[in-house]
């Protein structure tokens, strides 16, 4: 399994000061990329769902060992976001 800052983009590492609550989390594994565009193919339903914390431009997200998710919200006009939201496994 990946770890988080494995999968995470290089914009984060440019300003990983921003974001010291997801900085805490780049050791822990990743166990589930899912998807939250798009519509699901045969096979592959279960890479897609909804993110289920704050964020409106959010293509991707990462489900940690620990029971929390972490995305990418590519805002388009702004400085991308990184959401952190407790889901359980």
């Amino acid at each position: 399994m990946p770890l988080l800052k494995q999968v995470l983009p290089e914009r984060f590492f440019a300003t990983v000061s921003e974001h010291a609550a997801v900085a805490a989390l780049l050791e822990i594994p990743v166990v589930e990329v899912k998807l939250n565009t798009g519509s699901p193919c045969d096979g592959h339903a279960q890479m897609f769902a909804d993110w289920p914390g704050d964020g409106a431009h959010v293509r991707h997200w990462f489900v940690l060992e620990n029971g929390k998710a972490v995305a990418i919200d590519e805002n388009p006009t702004g400085e991308w976001q990184f959401p952190i939201t407790e889901i359980g496994v």
